[in-house]
């Protein structure tokens, strides 16, 4: 049962223990007040009537008994009288009256009593006056009785009753109406909305705050709720923010880590592999001009490796041994303009097409020119190895706000989502069967870092690929 009904069951249930008490003292108190005044009515009645009868009496004039009877019974027809002699006999009564032991046993109680009598008849709804009657000297000359019927006393208290009960069931069902209206406005829309917003805190959502207005204990609730969500979703915040910084320190020691181990690998190969390195590619020239044709093949492979050998150990040394940027000012546009037309006589043997687009803004930043050079050499370099024939490779530069972005997009083969998270980890490389050593994204990866910037590749698998790399106008002077 929601609290919305217990609180309407609750109050009705007060309500009607109150309004029943009243009505039940209601009822009693209107029905004494009833009784009280029927029964000083009768008395006064008696009264009158026992003077005049007494009168009467005295002077042995039973004519004016009957006439007074007939004159009561014309005025008051409801009520019957009873007179009676000394020796209790009947001696006269209304019309329509009826001799009545009960009325009979009262006079003779009132004249032995010498004193009024009234009693109640509750099985014949009646009240039964009974006086004596006496002359001025107290001498006992009868008695006399009046019935008077009580069904209108009875009609009366019927309509009260029935009044009070049509108030009770009316206030029953307007505080039923009224506690379920009242409650759905004041309790049961609130609740709801607050449990939509726990709902939603459930659900991670923690900008959702419950948007109701009060100024009560509710609305108090509500409000310490909501503070408290954003107080939730602040830290939330804060635990995000310290997670992802701590992600990036990770990296960023793991990538200094790869550095280092990268410069120690490639300190030692050029020491222990270089001399030697350089004897097998002389032998190696003078048996590919060796006069024997398959002694000359032998050689060719062999040089054509060795050489192969000297470019890998050149690229750890460039990557491990990179020299300090030298930053100016420059346009990125040209570094792009001069890649392309260094690598446009491959692209066209390939039947590839090669374009540079840029939009009117400025693309002027402070980075070193030679690296930047670098970066889209290699970018481009990794679009012609995974673009076929017929396909295209566009260099866009544009203005992002504060920074200048490079794109590279070409139609090629595309990258695998499972292989995008390591595109950027030195020596990690897709294209190992034709050579290639995974080490140029790893140098875009660090010149970008380098300059403050930033890379990011978006691809699907057989629809190409776009490497976004994006630089700051302006160097942060430390």
């Amino acid at each position: 049962m929601s609290i919305r009904l217990r609180f309407t069951v609750a109050l009705t249930l007060i309500g009607v223990v109150l309004f029943g008490t009243y009505a039940v003292l209601a009822y009693r108190g209107e029905r004494a007040d009833l009784r009280t005044a029927t029964e000083r009515e009768i008395r006064i009645i008696g009264r009158a009537l026992e003077t005049s009868i007494g009168n009467a009496l005295r002077d042995r004039q039973n004519g004016d008994v009957d006439e007074t009877l007939a004159t009561l019974e014309q005025l008051e027809p409801t009520v019957d009288i009873h007179v009676h002699g000394v020796d209790g006999g009947p001696i006269a009564h209304s019309a329509g009256a009826a001799n009545d032991g009960q009325v009979e046993q009262l006079v003779a109680r009132a004249q032995t009593q010498r004193r009024e009598l009234v009693e109640l008849d509750d099985a014949r709804s009646r009240f039964v006056f009974a006086a004596p009657i006496t002359d001025d000297n107290g001498a006992l000359l009868g008695a006399m009785a009046l019935v008077r019927p009580t069904s209108d006393l009875e009609a009366d208290l019927g309509r009260t009753r029935w009044r009070l009960i049509a108030v009770v069931v009316a206030f029953v069902a307007v505080t039923m109406v009224a506690g379920l209206v009242l409650g759905t406005l004041y309790v049961s829309r609130p609740v709801a909305s607050m449990l939509g917003g726990i709902r939603d805190v459930r659900r991670d959502n923690f900008r959702a705050p419950v948007q109701v207005r009060r100024h009560d204990e509710i609305g108090d609730v509500i409000d310490e709720f909501n503070a408290m969500v954003a107080a939730i979703a602040a830290a939330r915040g804060r635990a995000d923010a310290e997670t992802e910084a701590r992600l990036r320190l990770e990296r960023g020691l793991q990538g200094a880590d790869k550095m280092i181990t990268i410069g120690q690998l490639s300190a030692g190969l050029a020491h222990e592999i270089g001399s030697p390195l350089q004897v097998l590619i002389g032998r190696a020239s003078t048996l590919a001009d060796h006069g024997d044709p398959e002694v000359r093949r032998q050689g060719t492979i062999l040089l054509a490796q060795s050489e192969r050998i000297a470019r890998i150990v050149e690229q750890l040394l460039s990557f491990g041994r990179r020299k300090a940027a030298t930053i100016t000012t420059c346009n990125l546009v040209e570094p792009v303009r001069h890649v392309i037309e260094l690598l446009a006589g491959e692209a066209r043997r390939r039947g590839i097409v090669l374009q540079v687009e840029h939009d009117d803004g400025d693309h002027r930043i402070e980075a070193d020119s030679d690296q930047l050079q670098q970066v889209v050499l290699n970018l481009v370099n990794n679009a012609l190895a995974a673009t076929r024939t017929g396909g295209t490779i566009t260099c866009r530069v544009t203005t992002t706000g504060d920074h200048v972005q490079l794109t590279v997009k070409d139609t090629g083969t595309g990258i695998p989502a499972d292989v995008q998270p390591r595109l950027f980890e030195p020596f990690f490389t897709t294209r190992a069967h034709a050579g290639g050593t995974g080490l140029g994204l790893a140098v875009v990866r660090a010149i970008t870092d380098e300059h403050g910037g930033s890379i990011e590749v978006t691809s699907v698998a057989g629809e190409g690929a776009e490497f976004r790399a994006s630089f700051p106008r302006r160097q942060r002077r430390t």
